[in-house]
C-alpha cells in the first residue's frame, strides 16, 4: 500500500486491525506493508499479532537457555565418564577440574 493511501485511512486500517481477536501463524499473515510508491517501508501488525510474536521469541528463548544448560551438563557427564576410564585411581583437586572442564577463573582462588 503506498503511503498516501495508508494516511487517507488509517483510522480504518487501524480498527481492522485492532478488531483481531486471534493471532495469525505468522507475525506478517495479518500485516500490511506501507511505503513510498508501493514499495515497502514499514508494516502494520495486529496487536494481538504483535504480543504473540512476543511470547514466541520469549519461550523459544527459555526453551534455548534450558537446552544449553542441559548440554552443558552432558558435557560434563562425558568428559566425568572419560576421566573415570582413563583414570588411575589417583584423585585430583577440584581445581584441577574445573580447569579441565574450562572454569580457570573458578580454579584459580581454590586451593590446589
Amino acid at each position: 500500500m503506498g503511503t498516501s493511501e495508508a494516511r487517507a485511512s488509517f483510522s480504518k486500517l487501524v480498527r481492522s486491525l485492532g478488531e483481531r481477536d486471534m493471532p495469525s501463524a505468522s507475525l506478517l499473515d495479518a500485516a500490511i506493508e506501507v511505503g513510498p510508491q508501493r514499495k515497502g517501508g514499514v508494516w502494520l501488525i495486529p496487536e494481538v499479532d504483535g504480543q504473540a510474536a512476543i511470547e514466541r521469541i520469549e519461550t523459544l528463548t527459555a526453551t534455548v537457555e534450558e537446552l544449553e544448560d542441559e548440554l552443558e551438563n552432558v558435557a560434563i557427564g562425558l568428559l566425568l565418564a572419560q576421566r573415570l576410564d582413563h583414570s588411575d585411581g589417583e584423585a585430583i583437586s577440584g581445581a584441577e577440574l574445573l580447569r579441565e572442564l574450562g572454569y580457570t577463573s573458578l580454579a584459580d582462588g581454590l586451593p590446589e
